[in-house]
């Protein structure tokens, strides 16, 4: 039965599930208590739980006036008066709390929300929740799908005056299907318009993909199959043509052609079917494929020639670092590296790091660079400066795109093995030397027609 009686103040414990969070501006409240004490009682039911201790039988939970407790220990009131509740299950205590609160004090829809899917998580179903707040079995709705999306994110926005949070946005938001897209939005969102118009593109695009998806499939069954990469460009040069295209903007639905030599493509919002143009080559056009193809295999015998000569030279540094390599005189190869390294440009620390990781620097983790960071700093600087070298050196190729012999970056390659040479390089093949001083036999002549 229930009872109306005082209970001091400290033996009353809020009610850990209040749907509502903020509680507001208690000031005002708080000075009526002052002048006119607690004019309505408070609900509480027996019992509270402490995380530490577990269920006390002994003090009271509290169900209703969670504002008029909070203004009275803001007005130093020593004990309320209560009315005590038995026998409730959980599920009744989060309903009268939600109840209440709707019904007295609004809440912010973000409490709304949380209380709704608090009350289906209990076993209600969405014609309950409506009968039992008085809202529409659509809002209820609504307020759940709210109830997905991130907590902390939700708030940060609805607390922000800036933002201008409103419903309206929101159900814009609902009506993309995946959260996980809903939630990376409501972070991005700087405003509650530029949220609704990402929320809009978001959508268009989920149908877009949706009916790609759907078309892509029906083509697959169909015998079409993806065209090959080349195609992408092959349109623009006339290589490819396309037969048929569908925009995935637009409801229309697609016919099926005969499928022979024909494949698939998306392109800027849009499906292509395509097909590769038969053209018969001229003499000339044969001519310059065979070229194209012979400047390619010579191009991958020079760079091979010179990686292996790259290689070579990295473990000839990693001697000098070592004591391993003949010493010379240490000024005069610093000398001779900086008026190279002037020549051949900028330095840059990311360099290092390179040498180290064989990485760039954006590929690097932390821990990466700070490894890297810790052997350059127990390099000479002699050292250091041949690894800048040696970088350096790395990023020039002695040839143009026809392979013809690039004098000026040949001979500063040759300047800089003068250095190296220093410390007993040597070049293992003949090959490897006549890539840098031009009289390879994979070079283009000058009288070599084009």
């Amino acid at each position: 039965m229930d009872k109306l009686i005082y209970i001091p103040a400290d033996q009353i414990h809020e009610h850990p599930d209040n749907p509502r969070k903020d509680l507001g501006d208690l000031t005002e409240l708080a000075e009526s208590i002052r002048q006119n004490g607690i004019m309505q009682n408070l609900t509480v039911i027996p019992g509270y739980w402490d995380n530490k201790r577990g269920f006390h039988e002994e003090e009271y939970t509290l169900l209703i006036g969670h504002r008029r407790y909070s203004a009275g220990k803001m007005a130093a009131v020593t004990e309320y008066p209560c009315r005590i509740i038995t026998g409730m299950s959980y599920k009744e205590q989060v309903g009268t709390m939600l109840t209440e609160n709707m019904q007295r004090v609004d809440l912010t829809i973000p409490e709304q929300a949380e209380g709704f899917q608090m009350m289906l998580d209990l076993g209600d179903t969405v014609e309950d929740i409506a009968n039992k707040t008085g809202f529409s079995e659509s809002t209820v709705r609504h307020r759940v799908n709210i109830a997905k999306l991130d907590k902390s994110t939700l708030k940060e926005k609805n607390d922000d005056e800036g933002f201008q949070l409103t419903l309206k946005d929101l159900y814009e938001l609902e009506k993309i299907k995946s959260v996980e897209k809903r939630n990376e939005i409501l972070r991005a969102s700087y405003s509650s318009t530029d949220l609704a118009t990402r929320a809009r593109s978001a959508v268009a695009d989920e149908k877009r993909k949706a009916k790609e998806t759907a078309i892509i499939e029906k083509l697959e069954a169909a015998g079409i199959k993806k065209a090959p990469k080349e195609a992408e460009n092959g349109i623009w040069t006339g290589s490819w043509k396309t037969v048929v295209e569908y925009d995935l903007n637009k409801d229309d639905d697609i016919g099926i052609l005969d499928t022979e030599g024909k494949y698939w493509i998306t392109q800027y919002q849009r499906i292509r079917i395509v097909k590769k143009v038969i053209k018969k080559q001229t003499r000339a056009e044969k001519r310059r494929e065979k070229e194209e193809k012979e400047r390619k295999a010579r191009k991958k015998e020079l760079k091979e020639i010179t990686r292996v000569s790259t290689e070579r030279r990295k473990q000839l540094i990693l001697d000098i670092i070592a004591g391993k390599a003949a010493k010379p005189n240490e000024e005069l190869v610093k000398n001779m590296c900086w008026v190279l390294l002037v020549e051949m440009g900028g330095v840059y620390k990311s360099l290092f790091i390179k040498y180290f990781t064989e990485k760039h620097d954006w590929e690097c983790n932390d821990e990466e660079k700070a490894e890297a960071n810790e052997k350059i700093q127990k390099l000479s600087i002699m050292e250091q400066m041949l690894i800048l070298l040696h970088m350096r050196m790395s990023e020039k190729e002695p040839w143009d795109y026809n392979l013809r012999y690039d004098k000026e970056d040949g001979g500063i390659l040759l300047e800089c093995y003068r250095v190296f040479k220093m410390f007993g390089w040597f070049f293992d093949t003949e090959q490897e030397e006549q890539v840098l001083d031009g009289t390879h036999q994979y070079y283009r002549k000058d009288e070599d027609n084009d």
